[in-house]
């Protein structure tokens, strides 16, 4: 008796077994499985680091070998040359900015929170004999009075002791740093290997994916990586230029204005606003409470006014000229990726949940539009809409 063995079947149905015994093998030991995937991005971590430094300099320094090739070289060079002098200005750049921030910017922002430290027990010992002379005068007295004033005291009181253990803390953060420092020496040493070889590590996975892979899934592949690509550079790209401006713009407003702690707030609000849509609100409340404290209640809403226009400023016209469209979701989805993205991975969550949805986004719009022109169907958005009678 003769059988006919359709090795394709065969093939799909083992995949398929493997698949369900491995899911359901991750599943009756998830928490090793999960232990070990955390111990083997630790030990990567450094490498992880040096590809995400790799990708965001790829833009400075294809911009470097740019104005080095026409007007350095004058294309009298090789290319790998041009290449590996972009990558050494690139990072003496780099090194220049940091020698500055630790020099200039450093010391400033550690003085600025040595004061501010300084003026938190006078602020809220303030603070309490405020609330006591008012419970006094609207006639709050007994035991009303000895429990409010109880609590004025222990919230007070426990901020005091909040307070008193951030410098421990920051003892113990600073043993930590050293195995930061080797982590990010490391990185930076990845980065450097794969900039000045990139187009070689490219290759090498093309040539890879064209022995294993059909032409049609290598042209989605490319097709989703140059998505990604191009979302996520323009992306980090235009977020930090936007809050580089925006803190500038801050800091010299600032000091315009008259307020205290310029370059602590500035600070704070360059670093927030790389989030999208919550960074310049949440910015504004430790420089709203900062300000409370140094200058008095009329200082801190009008720092809060400045903010705000500030912010309107940014939304209205930095980040429609840096930005654009590359994020290509509504305020609502900005929201959604934010909560999502950094309730399942923490702050990393936020800061890549908007580019990852808004990559998902387009692929899907790809996927739709596709669909909907070969069923011969408009895909603009507004066919769809129905006229209202």
């Amino acid at each position: 008796m003769h059988f006919n063995v359709d090795k394709n079947k065969i093939l799909t149905y083992l995949m398929i077994t493997l698949t369900s015994i491995s899911f359901y093998f991750i599943l009756l030991n998830f928490n090793i499985v999960t232990s070990g995937v955390h111990k083997i991005i630790g030990i990567l971590n450094p490498f992880i680091l040096g590809i995400a430094m790799a990708y965001l300099f790829w833009r400075p320094l294809r911009w470097i070998e740019h104005y080095l090739d026409k007007y350095v070289f004058r294309q009298k060079v090789a290319k790998h040359f041009i290449r590996v002098v972009g990558v050494i200005v690139l990072y003496l750049i780099v090194l220049l900015v940091l020698v500055s921030l630790f020099s200039f910017v450093l010391p400033q922002i550690i003085q600025s929170l040595n004061i501010l430290y300084q003026k938190i027990p006078e602020f809220f010992k303030s603070l309490e004999a405020s609330l006591n002379t008012l419970l006094l005068q609207n006639g709050v007295e007994g035991n009303a009075y000895q429990v409010i004033s109880e609590f004025v005291g222990d919230v007070s009181g426990m901020i005091l002791q909040i307070t008193g253990k951030v410098i421990p803390m920051l003892v113990d953060v600073s043993f930590k740093l050293t195995g930061a420092v080797l982590n990010t020496f490391l990185a930076t040493v990845v980065s450097i290997y794969l900039l000045v070889d990139k187009e070689q590590f490219f290759a090498r996975n093309c040539k890879l994916m064209h022995a294993v892979l059909s032409d049609k899934i290598i042209s989605r592949i490319s097709l989703i990586i140059e998505i990604f690509d191009d979302t996520f550079g323009r992306y980090f790209v235009g977020q930090m230029t936007d809050a580089l401006i925006v803190g500038t713009l801050c800091f010299i407003a600032m000091n315009l204005c008259g307020f205290e702690f310029s370059l602590l707030i500035s600070v704070i609000v360059t670093c927030t606003n790389v989030i999208p849509y919550l960074g310049p609100f949440i910015g504004a409340v430790p420089g709203v409470f900062i300000i409370l404290m140094a200058g008095g209640p009329m200082q801190a809403l009008g720092f809060g006014i400045m903010i705000f226009i500030l912010q309107q400023i940014d939304g209205n016209i930095l980040v429609p000229k840096i930005i654009g469209d590359s994020i290509g979701v509504s305020g609502f989805w900005v929201l959604v990726a934010i909560m999502l993205g950094g309730g399942l991975f923490g702050f990393l969550g936020v800061l890549l949940g908007v580019p990852t949805l808004s990559v998902v986004f387009k692929i899907f719009k790809i996927y739709t539009e596709n669909k909907l022109e070969k069923k011969n169907k408009p895909i603009e958005t507004e066919a769809y809409i129905k006229k209202q009678t």
